[in-house]
């Protein structure tokens, strides 16, 4: 059966199958054994008979195929009249990129005629096909223009450089031609290529610029005064900027002169050494702030001089810093809230009310916390549009690519589900990939919900589908056990792995509750739980409760105070305690606002935030966002009402269908 045919009986199959028969992939069993069958390139004919009608199929002989690549002819056959199919579009890429290994230029020529592909990579193997000795004017100019812009072109590329090279094609103006395209893209690793075949005294040029490209300390003597230094002295002072702010500076001063800097440059210069004072609350901040003209000031380096008016704890000259502020920066909640703050610190409530009460209407941390300096209820404007069952069923069968995309994750297959999903959903109509990522959801794929859906206004606010409540018997009884509010390490887990139990951090913290095992391994000990081994922190039962003794842990440190137990959690004990060192006689509100680290300044009020939204989930009493904040969750709390300041802003008209 043609691979057109297996997916004209999909959709018939699916169509006539009922919508609770769809919820597991058809012939499952067998399925499982096939593509184990499959990944080991042994997929048998009695395999291939038994799933003959199962849509599924394309991606087992797909999967096959691969296995065996080395000695294969073309997919042609597998392929057949249908290359937009998921699994084809991936066995077409495999094939690609084995006649790329194998330098089998003339067939790769001929399979981009048939499959055009843009990528670097093809336009080399292109340029190759072509026989050397046909390989005229124009030929010469294509392979300058991938030399020339291509920052990052495959390894078979340096045989179209090569033969450039041997031409004489790569003259000393192409050769600084790719030089500036290299540094311009931070691509100083490269580098070395270009200087191997530059004439002697370019090489020895071009290696000086890539030394004060990894040392601003390096001599400068004799170094051309042209645009060229000029931007490579840019780019290293600035670089030196977020090492050592006092000597870019200093060099600055000393060369922009000599090099002739434009304005532009040196300002740009500048902004990156009054950006790291202020970051590093170093002394100088303040004057290397000031002699930033007005304009060369960013958004970020204007709020980076807030924070340090904070870290002074000086709420008059606070204040006054509120004017440098960009208007659509004194616009946002952050902002309005903290004015009122300082405001209200100085006596001035009646100027802070209208600031927090314009805070307020945002549903986030720094609304819900002004919401609690007004004693009022919390903005909050759930949306929840999941389709009637016929018109969920019927998305479903209709669109089999989704189907094939729920079952392969079922299956235990992430990596083609995700082929499968985000060729499926890029079709469908906003109501439709709400209600697509909803059945994602409900077979445990839950992070569909933030990397599927677009990050806007309105989605934001379908909370069901954002914050699932999963492994809710683990939670509750690991937040039993370690006394431990279950909306907010139901949080924690949400903003560490967003529910995916197999996950795992370019540090090896693994799991649902990112736990390195040496961490792990130590809780279990402290608090009688048998240790499993590194593996076991994938299983949601055991992750859950060594996280939740985790989480304990950083409490029971910090004096049981909320804001530095999340910090401690995400950016370790040691950053936490440098900050306290440095700033802790702040409030925590403000001292939050002055963390160095950008995740953790922004991880900090996502998981209070996400506990608000997760007691609204469990159907509990909403906790003050402030109370858990200081880490006080006694009980006896006034819970917090929720809502939507405008009726009108909590419906939504029903998306309008695309026409097909």
């Amino acid at each position: 059966m043609h691979r057109k045919q297996h997916v004209l009986f999909a959709i018939i199959v699916a169509a006539a199958l009922p919508a609770a028969a769809t919820t597991r992939p058809p012939q499952e069993a067998e399925l499982r054994n096939a593509f184990l069958s499959a990944k080991s390139g042994t997929l048998s004919e009695v395999q291939r008979q038994n799933l003959r009608r199962n849509p599924l199929l394309p991606w087992l002989e797909a999967i096959q195929f691969k296995q065996g690549i080395n000695a294969n002819a073309a997919p042609q056959a597998l392929i057949a009249g249908n290359p937009e199919d998921p699994a084809n579009v991936w066995l077409i890429g495999q094939w690609r990129s084995e006649l790329i290994r194998r330098q089998d230029w003339p067939a790769s020529a001929q399979w981009q005629t048939r499959f055009p592909d843009n990528t670097t990579g093809s336009r080399c193997a292109g340029l190759l096909a072509v026989e050397p000795a046909k390989r005229d004017a124009a030929w010469q100019q294509n392979a300058l223009a991938v030399w020339r812009t291509e920052s990052k072109s495959p390894a078979h590329c340096a045989q179209v450089f090569d033969h450039l090279r041997s031409t004489g094609a790569l003259d000393a103006g192409a050769a600084w031609q790719r030089f500036d395209r290299l540094v311009a893209d931070d691509a100083e690793a490269r580098l070395a290529e270009v200087i191997a075949v530059m004439a002697a005294g370019d090489a020895a040029l071009a290696s000086r610029y890539r030394t004060l490209l990894n040392d601003a300390t390096a001599d400068t003597s004799g170094l051309p005064q042209d645009g060229r230094s000029a931007r490579i002295l840019t780019k290293s002072y600035s670089a030196q900027a977020r090492r050592d702010p006092a000597q870019a500076s200093a060099l600055l001063d000393a060369n922009a002169s000599a090099f002739a800097l434009t304005p532009e440059q040196v300002q740009s210069v500048r902004h990156e050494i009054a950006l790291w004072s202020l970051v590093n609350y170093l002394p100088e901040a303040e004057s290397r702030y000031q002699a930033l003209p007005e304009p060369a000031r960013s958004a970020n380096l204007r709020e980076w001089y807030m924070r340090n008016r904070f870290s002074a704890n000086d709420d008059t000259l606070t204040l006054a810093a509120f004017a440098q502020l960009l208007p659509a920066q004194l616009q946002e909640a952050r902002w309005q809230y903290f004015k009122g703050r300082v405001l209200e610190r100085l006596g001035r409530r009646g100027e802070a009310v209208p600031l927090y009460a314009a805070a307020a209407k945002s549903a986030n941390f720094h609304g819900w916390l002004a919401a609690d300096r007004l004693g009022g209820d919390y903005s909050f404007c759930p949306l929840d549009q999941r389709m009637p069952a016929k018109e969920s069923a019927a998305l479903h069968t209709g669109h089999p690519g989704l189907q094939r995309a729920l079952w392969l994750w079922q299956l235990g297959e992430a990596n083609y589900a995700i082929w499968e999903w985000n060729a499926a959903f890029k079709k469908l109509d906003a109501g439709q990939q709400r209600e697509a990522v909803a059945m994602a959801q409900e077979i445990g794929w839950y992070d569909r919900a933030v990397f599927s859906l677009e990050a806007n206004e309105t989605n934001q606010r379908y909370y069901g589908l954002r914050f699932a409540t999963p492994y809710a018997g683990e939670l509750g009884a690991a937040s039993a056990r370690f006394g431990l509010d279950r909306s907010w390490l139901t949080a924690h887990a949400r903003a560490e792995s967003i529910f995916m139990p197999d996950v795992t951090s370019s540090a090896n913290a693994r799991g649902l509750l990112q736990l390195l095992p040496s961490t792990a391994e130590t809780i279990a000990v402290r608090n009688g739980i048998a240790w499993q081994g590194a593996e076991s922190l994938y299983r949601p039962e055991v992750n859950i409760l060594l996280g939740a003794g985790a989480l304990r842990d950083v409490i029971d440190t910090y004096g049981g105070k909320g804001y530095l137990a999340i910090g401690a959690y995400n950016a370790g004990p040691t950053a936490v305690n440098r900050w306290l060192a440095a700033r802790g006689g702040l409030d925590a509100d403000f001292w939050i606002e002055t963390i160095p680290y950008k995740e953790t300044r922004e991880y900090i009020p996502r998981v209070l935030s996400f506990s608000v939204i997760y007691d609204w989930r469990l159907k509990q009493p909403v906790m003050p966002i402030s109370r858990r904040l200081s880490g006080d969750f006694s009980p006896g709390f006034k819970p917090v009402p929720l809502r939507c300041p405008s009726p009108a802003a909590a419906t939504e008209a029903p998306a309008k269908k695309k026409r097909r």
